[in-house]
């Protein structure tokens, strides 16, 4: 069995000299600020956890009868999105522990943060970096792995320009709801954070939260205590300037939601004055809708069959519990989402979660087998 004291040893090979270089980089605030301060042990124990062997990159180990090596990606283009940074800082973080050459396109709006910290790191991490703020077709089809971030149109384009000998590892439209089923006020706190953060601009922000009233919990009263709260999350951390699009698009989200609530006891509308700031929604019924973002989200009564909550729940993510337990969460595990987390911590997963069901490292290496 591999320990990590084994692994730490004075000889360096490759991958434990990413490994030391990569913990160090990961103390820049950005990234930390992100995706979190990482150790070498946290790092070594990924790779045991999906690769089996932590030097599994620099040398062929025991695999049942045979030897077998892992072979990471010479080159991964990743092509990112500017709504989520995290997204970007991971995709790379994953690409440089591999040891492959990075070609990161960037946004049109750029990623300050992300442009920040490749300038931070070393020489010898650096070195396997390229950034672009153009897509290059040679890039696109001669990579051996891409991962691209975006829209469903942005994917759909990629995808077809992909090759058969290449990776392509796709993360689309998707987005996250909560649940809750107790302890409303301390539930109204934590999914204030996990709809505000990032103006529900990436696939971990919650566009509906619903309320399991056999509990006890009213969701018309829920959605009170989450306006509050949401309130209060604007005064300390207020959202982003908004364009007039998404300025525009969110009034006719407001006007829409006024001319059913006059017309029906079964709305209700909720909504920051003076500014734009946020907007709660109350609603009996159960079929889950798209936000128009920026900050605006649905309370529902949680249907006793989840079947009920329409054909949306195909683009989950992410599901946010609370309280959270490993019980409940099974009972949700039929679901489409590829992972259900504590409310509060949709927008915060770990490096080593499964993103769209992908294994980070894994999805990405190919295996050379001798004997």
């Amino acid at each position: 069995m591999f320990s990590i004291s084994r692994f730490l040893i004075p000889i360096m090979t490759c991958t434990q000299e990413r490994i030391q270089l990569l913990a160090d980089s990961s103390k820049h605030p950005a990234f930390a600020q992100l995706v979190g301060e990482l150790c070498e042990a946290d790092i070594c124990s990924w790779l045991v956890a999906e690769l089996g062997n932590a030097d599994a990159l620099d040398h062929f180990s025991p695999h049942e009868n045979i030897y077998s090596k892992a072979v990471a990606p010479k080159h991964i283009l990743h092509i990112v999105s500017g709504n989520t940074p995290h997204a970007a800082f991971q995709s790379l973080f994953r690409g440089l522990l591999l040891g492959s050459h990075n070609t990161i396109k960037l946004p049109s709006a750029g990623l300050p943060d992300l442009v920040s910290w490749i300038a931070s790191l070393p020489e010898k991490l650096n070195h396997l970096i390229t950034t672009s703020n153009d897509l290059d077709t040679i890039d696109l089809t001669t990579s051996d792995a891409v991962i691209a971030i975006g829209s469903d149109n942005t994917i759909e384009a990629v995808q077809k320009q992909i090759h058969p000998h290449q990776t392509f590892i796709p993360h689309g439209h998707k987005l996250s709801i909560g649940i809750v089923t107790d302890a409303a006020e301390e539930a109204a706190k934590l999914a204030a954070r996990d709809v505000s953060l990032y103006d529900q601009r990436g696939c971990l922000s919650l566009h509906a939260v619903y309320v399991d009233e056999s509990s006890g919990i009213s969701a018309r009263n829920f959605s009170h205590l989450l306006a509050e709260a949401m309130a209060d999350f604007a005064e300390h951390t207020p959202p982003h300037s908004l364009t007039m699009s998404e300025a525009g698009a969110i009034y006719n989200f407001r006007e829409t939601t006024r001319f059913m609530e006059a017309n029906s006891s079964e709305v209700e509308l909720l909504e920051s004055h003076e500014n734009l700031n946020w907007t709660v929604v109350y609603q009996t019924s159960p079929t889950l809708e798209l936000s128009c973002l920026g900050r605006c989200v649905y309370v529902k009564p949680l249907p006793k069959n989840l079947d009920h909550l329409g054909p949306k729940t195909h683009h989950l993510s992410t599901i946010a519990l609370h309280p959270f337990n490993k019980a409940g969460a099974e009972k949700l595990s039929h679901l489409p989402a590829h992972r259900i987390c504590p409310l509060g911590q949709s927008q915060s997963p770990s490096l080593s979660w499964h993103q769209d069901g992908f294994a980070p490292l894994a999805s990405l290496v190919k295996w050379k087998d001798i004997g």
